[in-house]
């Protein structure tokens, strides 16, 4: 049984299976599976936010997480109903919650470096399953920050290789996958 962040985490995977599968599926059915994946967009962005609303000890932080996710869902819905549309990639949308979920991350690393409790009980943060979690989120968000930026850009103007900038991504993301089993192996058994 995993703790109460790790249950996020397992819901960002599934969540991760379910885009995976439905954005296959769209797009073999409609030629399209833009809709789909900004709305999934949106629900991962809700899911980590609310794991990082967690695993933050900092209650102005947690606060603002809270605040933020209105203007966030604001932006989305601009962003998928009139900037860039309910077929296209909503790059904006994408960009900002990336670069919000990043600097969550640093705010988490930047906790674990500076928590007393974890010093007073000799704990070393490479042995908290959230470290690893996080670990894997900053490193696939990292790859995918390039990706959102950059995607509608090359589309309409090809200036140089999309393959390049997919497979950054693709790699982030096997990473992430990597250390998220690291966490979880880390993360306590708990009887049944």
């Amino acid at each position: 049984m995993l703790n109460k962040t790790g249950r996020w985490i397992y819901f960002y995977l599934v969540s991760s299976v379910i885009y995976a599968i439905g954005s296959f599926i769209f797009a073999k059915l409609f030629h399209n599976n833009q809709w789909f994946s900004n709305i999934m967009h949106l629900t991962q962005f809700v899911i980590l936010s609310v794991y990082y609303h967690e695993t933050i000890k900092n209650t102005i932080i947690k606060r603002l997480i809270k605040v933020i996710l209105l203007p966030a869902v604001a932006l989305f819905l601009l962003d998928f109903l009139k900037l860039e549309g309910v077929f296209a990639f909503n790059s904006i949308f994408a960009t900002v919650r990336t670069l919000i979920l990043m600097i969550c991350g640093i705010l988490f690393f930047f906790q674990l470096l500076t928590d007393e409790d974890l010093v007073k009980e000799s704990v070393f943060i490479n042995t908290l399953p959230d470290f690893w979690f996080n670990a894997g989120l900053f490193v696939y968000l990292c790859g995918y920050f390039v990706f959102s930026l950059a995607f509608n850009l090359f589309l309409r103007h090809p200036l140089g290789n999309l393959d390049t900038v997919q497979a950054l991504t693709f790699i982030a993301g096997i990473m992430e996958l990597i250390l998220f089993y690291i966490g979880l192996t880390k993360a306590e058994k708990r009887p049944s």
